[in-house]
């Protein structure tokens, strides 16, 4: 009887460790196969080349931020300093052909910073595989994996109390596009008093405007231009505050909304309303979530947490903005059980990774297809939310 008793929970438990390393397998492998299609399939590094062109327009005395001068289609929409350094890079290293690796070193430095000796192959495949965002700016080219360096450094720092320099880096990663300095509150609901939130904003914008400031006292005359594209003010040409199509390229909550309701045509009107209240709505949600699960030790819980909910309700999100909540949503679900775990890596790499085939590679576009990474992000943050109250309720 009492080898019985003692066989079924071991059988149980090498069921669930065989499903989890299947899972595991699955969700590499089907990465692996659906970014190689798709550098196949798509026209690759479109972003960067973007920057290399940026750079050798800047260094022969011209205007980046002119499409007409890049001779491209995409726009430039960067600090101008940025430019001068890819007039460097791009040639040393041979980016524009060697990126792919480049990136991946990047991203694995980055990813380094928190892997475990017991979760450290847990920690790289939902990372890497998560929402195929990785992918995407293997595709694109995008200089997300930079981003999430930076990102990456910002939160080490931050939880090994260097306030101060983990909000001047966190500064510079949001300088580079602007938008996540809407992560601000994570780094502010921690702060426990009114002086340490207000030194924690001066260092944050003393980052956020490092670049553009380098940029204004290398090239001036330069400087309003910035402005002007950041603002879609430069007529007929690609800009990111009017950039709708396709839908597929825009995964923030209130584009997918607007969109399930058949608003599509009206997006860059009521976008912009639209999007200011879901982010509202994402800060009082992180505040409810806050009063409800903080305790002193659960720092290491909270701030990730508050990073995956406000990626959710952010005003603009690319496919490849993801890779801060996926990391973030690692070091939350890293202790828990490998059945959480495998069920995380279906929901979150292996599902959107299957979708993201066939929206691209058959003709089931069907619209809800397009919003695969937002949908899958909250509802399996809504799941990784139940457990953690669980956890933490009497």
């Amino acid at each position: 009887m009492s080898i019985d008793q003692t066989s079924k929970p071991n059988l149980r438990k090498l069921f669930i460790d065989f499903f989890y390393i299947l899972t595991l397998a699955t969700s590499i492998l089907l990465f692996l196969f659906t970014l190689n299609l798709g550098l196949q399939s798509f026209q690759t590094s479109r972003d960067l080349e973007v920057f290399c062109v940026a750079g050798k327009v800047i260094a022969n005395g011209e205007n980046p931020y002119l499409t007409s001068q890049l001779g491209l289609e995409l726009s430039w929409n960067y600090p101008s300093a940025l430019a001068y350094g890819f007039y460097f890079i791009c040639p040393l290293f041979n980016l524009e052909q060697n990126y792919i690796w480049i990136y991946a070193i990047l991203f694995f430095i980055g990813i380094s910073l928190w892997l475990t000796r017991k979760d450290w192959l847990y920690g790289i495949s939902l990372c890497s595989t998560g929402l195929f965002t990785l992918g995407w700016t293997m595709i694109t080219g995008n200089i997300s994996t930079i981003e999430f360096l930076l990102f990456s450094i910002s939160i080490f720092l931050f939880f090994r109390k260097k306030i101060n320099a983990s909000l001047f880096v966190f500064g510079m990663f949001a300088s580079l596009k602007l938008i996540p300095i809407l992560y601000l509150p994570a780094f502010l609901i921690l702060q426990t008093n009114t002086k340490d939130k207000i030194k924690a904003i001066v260092w944050s914008l003393a980052g956020f405007i490092s670049l553009p400031l380098l940029s204004f006292i290398t090239s001036p005359h330069l400087f309003a231009w910035y402005l002007r594209q950041m603002f879609g003010l430069i007529p007929n040409q690609h800009n990111p505050l009017n950039e709708f199509e396709p839908l597929v390229l825009n995964q923030s909550l209130s584009v997918a909304i607007l969109s399930l309701l058949g608003l599509e045509s009206q997006l860059e009107e009521l976008n912009l309303i639209f999007s200011l209240g879901s982010y509202i709505l994402g800060v009082s949600a992180l505040y409810f979530v806050y009063k409800t699960l903080y305790k002193p030790e659960n720092h290491f819980v909270i701030f990730p947490l508050a990073i995956i909910i406000l990626t959710i309700f952010m005003p603009r999100l690319k496919p490849y903005s993801f890779l801060p909540a996926i990391l973030c949503f690692y070091l939350i679900s890293k202790e828990q059980s490998n059945l959480l775990k495998s069920v995380y890596l279906i929901l979150l790499s292996i599902v959107p990774t299957i979708l993201h085939l066939i929206y691209f590679y058959t003709e089931n576009n069907v619209k809800i297809f397009a919003f695969h990474q937002i949908i899958f992000l909250l509802i399996t943050t809504l799941l990784l939310m139940f457990t953690l109250n669980k956890k933490v309720s009497p």
